[in-house]
């Protein structure tokens, strides 16, 4: 044997071999990263509404917290509490909402309008108020993001649990005892339940309850175009 040969030919991969260790190693970082976006979303918490991503709203994906204001008959503000940290207690102070808190409009309804900037409150604004505080302040809500108006607000569907197993929607307990109206201005987001909506809103009507029951009543949208 001549010196400096060897006893065996180093191996060579075939080009099927190569491929298939490429796609395992591809596979198992690819599942790894997933693995740790799923963790990171899931102890992430949104400190406002600017932090939710567009690939939230356009996949829906529900958030959980808490509702530390009501600001009337369809806007709150929420304590997000992610998944993982469910167990977290809601903050007690009440300044500076807007910096570690999501604001949210009820999808699909108008309520009342209070009064803010000098301008005079709609009749039951109050009232409107009072029965959305009663539902789901310094409760843990469920929101299902839809879109995100142009003040910036988060537009859900806000639902909160009314028995063990049950779940109450928000904005339909507003359509039925006539403290909102179904909304139908611009980008209206009605999560698929437009004909339920409109059959909650008819039986209000006949029954002349909250708002239907007033003999001369303006729409919130007619009373901000009024007030521009």
């Amino acid at each position: 044997m001549p010196v400096g040969s060897s006893d065996s030919a180093p191996t060579r991969i075939s080009l099927f071999d190569r491929l298939r260790l490429y796609s395992e190693a591809a596979l198992y970082i690819g599942a790894t990263t997933s693995v740790a976006l799923g963790l990171y979303f899931m102890f992430r918490r949104y400190h406002t509404s600017a932090d939710i991503p567009d690939r939230a709203l356009k996949s829906h994906t529900k958030i959980r917290g808490y509702v530390i204001d009501v600001s009337d008959g369809d806007s709150l503000r929420v304590y997000h509490t992610p998944l993982v940290r469910w167990f977290e207690q809601r903050p007690e102070k009440k300044r500076g909402l807007a910096k570690y808190t999501i604001s949210v409009r009820l999808s699909a309804v108008d309520a009342p309008e209070v009064s803010h900037f000098g301008k005079p409150a709609q009749p039951l604004s109050a009232e409107a108020k009072q029965l959305l505080t009663d539902q789901v302040l310094n409760k843990r809500v469920s929101i299902v993001p839809l879109a995100k108006d142009q003040y910036g607000r988060v537009v859900a569907t806000v639902t909160y649990r009314s028995w063990w197993f049950g779940k109450t929607n928000a904005a339909h307990v507003m359509l039925r005892h006539g403290m909102a109206s179904l909304y139908t201005g611009g980008n209206a987001q009605y999560d698929g339940e437009k004909e339920l909506l409109e059959r909650i809103q008819s039986d209000a009507k006949r029954a002349k309850r909250g708002i239907w029951g007033l003999r001369n009543y303006e729409s919130p949208a007619a009373y901000k175009q009024k007030h521009k």
